[in-house]
């Protein structure tokens, strides 16, 4: 699959000097969604082989890809087109050299493939659940909850900073590791009640103090309306000491290969 990736900042069958970007796979039947435009607004269109279809805009030929409001266009519009019907994205950045090479060198030896992955994403959206520590309120938590963090601290508190210096670095493991421990718990808690609900889930590393859950999920549109009861459900369980978040639904970025 001869796709360029273009990553440095900076619809339809393109012109001389121009290329084919593309945006995603559909089922070739799909319908475009009039007046949708890409990237520099240019409108989109769909090039078949078979029973699969890309979705393809006109960009310049090398221009340079990665610009923030390059990203926003992308995935407006793959999720536009996910409210269309089965859409697998692909990645940001693909550009090829016309649309001959469009069905040459990516459709036509990926129809079958391409195929499968519709069918296991059709009649479904991804959602992602992002959850976030009320930092004030759970390290209170943990100070309430383990005595010997309540008596190290206390104990260090007043020390000046070049002294005690072994025991506040302690003082600073205890507490992480005791945060971890909750955020575990307490991430199990919110998957518990969401997974019932979901085809299949995908979680991310913390990479924040405050972080305490940051999940994909893919739903099942029959099943959409139960899956946000349970995700505000798990919102109120954790009022006063967390904020959860529920983005979607979209295409089903995560739980597609990199294309």
């Amino acid at each position: 699959m001869t796709v360029t990736h273009q990553q440095r900042a900076g619809g339809g069958v393109p012109s001389a000097g121009q290329a084919s970007y593309v945006y995603a796979i559909v089922p070739a039947a799909t319908e475009l969604v009039p007046d949708l435009a890409g990237l520099d607004d240019q409108p989109v269109g769909l090039i078949r082989h078979g029973s699969v279809g890309a979705i393809v805009g006109s960009v310049p030929s090398g221009r340079p890809l990665g610009r923030r409001n390059d990203l926003i266009a992308h995935m407006r519009v793959v999720d536009v087109m996910a409210t269309q019907g089965p859409t697998v994205p692909v990645r940001f950045g693909s550009v090829l050299t016309d649309a001959a090479e469009v069905e040459s060198d990516l459709l036509a030896p990926n129809t079958s493939y391409f195929s499968d992955v519709l069918a296991y994403v059709a009649g479904r959206r991804q959602f992602i659940v992002r959850g976030r520590y009320d930092e004030e309120t759970v390290l209170a938590e943990i100070v309430s909850e383990r005595r010997d963090i309540a008596e190290l601290r206390d104990r260090t508190r007043e020390l000046p900073d070049d002294v005690g210096l072994a025991e506040k670095v302690h003082l600073g493991e205890l507490v992480s590791h005791a945060l971890d421990a909750k955020r575990a718990d307490d991430a199990r808690a919110v998957l518990e009640r969401l997974r019932p609900h979901a085809v299949d889930w995908n979680t991310r590393a913390s990479a924040d103090v405050d972080d305490l859950i940051h999940v994909s999920l893919l739903v099942d549109d029959h099943d959409r309306d139960t899956f946000e009861e349970a995700a505000e459900a798990a919102a109120t369980a954790l009022a006063g000491r967390a904020r959860l978040r529920l983005l979607g639904p979209s295409a089903a970025y995560d739980f597609v290969p990199d294309v």
